[in-house]
């Protein structure tokens, strides 16, 4: 375990979140050290790939502590953005901010702070560990309305011993003053949007195609209704994923939401009953445990299907070379497959699942 007065690595991305976490340790007295990620492909973004490493730097000058920045790039395409055009082709919903965790934060980041002699990483998250028994219990923040365990779940054992999470036991607007306070230039800065590999006037979408498949060879298909009526004809399967209802280019006189998009033919199927979005069942895959070990099964928990939803018990069983069937006590709207399933018990991370098989919407 580490502790204060160590060397720690910071991830720094010169919002309000980090820059606070910076403001924590130094007064827990850890000797810290800023680094930021360049994940933007200057080819792409142009001089955008620049702007969060400098509005870093403006902030680690401001606290007097060292900066770096790594080039991760290549590391990011290959562990984040490739796996997710690869899940819009094939029928499924990525979930590119557990894998940017998984791959980048906690392992192209964390390798490299303990590669230069730092003790532990830290970051902005809004969440707590719990070392007081004899592993390291990953919990949801204090401040519920910006808790993010949910996209920590993935993290191992091994990570988690070598992470420290400042702002766990604080809510956003305490972060806001505490940076005012201390005069940082982003206390009032907007929140970063959902994911921060958009071109402007783009969906996540669009600026991956744009990098992937330029020639828009995503497979093209037609909307149908709920009577396999041809409505129109669309682009690409990319576009669309399970529960959703604005975008979807046709009006069909009635609200309607898809409800199954079919990889084989490219076909999306609309239905005008939200019940139809309802799910009692499904299976997970690449079951990872935040635990020392995986926990006995049946296992009664409780889960989440998406970040903003709500938990849900749920017994998780028939674990069989990292799959899983999950029952649900109550049906959940739009489960989507390649979003990730997150066990939990009480306020405690378990762990995750890829969601998979779900018969009712995706062939």
């Amino acid at each position: 375990m580490t502790s204060p007065k160590d060397k720690i690595a910071l991830a720094m991305s010169g919002g309000v979140d980090s820059s606070v976490a910076a403001i924590l340790l130094q007064e827990d007295g850890w000797d810290v050290i800023g680094v930021t990620l360049r994940m933007h492909d200057p080819s792409i973004f142009g001089e955008s790939a620049n702007e969060v490493p400098k509005q870093a730097r403006v902030v680690a000058d401001q606290l007097g502590i060292k900066h770096y920045v790594i080039d991760c790039i290549s590391d990011f395409q290959r562990l984040v953005l490739a796996p997710a055009w690869s899940d819009y082709t094939s029928c499924r919903t990525p979930s590119p901010c557990l894998r940017c965790n998984e791959g980048i934060k906690f392992g192209v980041l964390l390798n490299w702070a303990l590669d230069n002699n730092c003790s532990a990483l830290a970051t902005g998250h809004y969440v707590k560990l719990d070392c007081s028994q004899n592993e390291v219990a990953l919990r949801r923040g204090e401040d519920k309305n910006k808790d993010q365990a949910y996209f920590l779940a993935g993290l191992s054992q091994a990570q988690l011993s070598r992470i420290v999470f400042p702002l766990g036991d604080y809510n956003k607007s305490w972060v806001k003053e505490k940076a005012r306070a201390t005069g940082l230039p982003c206390a009032d800065s907007k929140e970063s949007q959902d994911t921060c590999y958009i071109l402007p006037d783009l969906t996540f979408q669009e600026t991956l195609q744009k990098q992937f498949s330029p020639d828009n060879q995503s497979m093209p298909g037609y909307i149908l209704d709920w009577k396999g009526k041809q409505l129109a004809k669309h682009s690409g399967i990319h576009n669309f994923t399970i529960g959703q209802r604005r975008g979807v280019g046709v009006g069909a006189g009635v609200k309607a939401w898809v409800c199954r998009i079919d990889a084989d033919t490219g076909n999306v199927h609309l239905t005008n009953n939200e019940d139809d979005l309802l799910s009692s069942e499904f299976n997970v895959s690449d079951l990872s445990w935040t635990t020392i070990s995986p926990p006995d099964t049946p296992l009664e928990c409780e889960v989440q299907v998406r970040h903003r939803s709500q938990p849900v018990k749920a017994l998780l069983s028939d674990i069989l070379g990292g799959r899983g069937q999950v029952i649900l006590q109550q049906p959940v709207r739009a489960v989507t497959p390649g979003q990730a399933a997150v066990f939990y018990l009480g306020d405690r991370v378990l762990g995750r699942g890829w969601i998979e098989g779900v018969s009712e919407f995706c062939n």
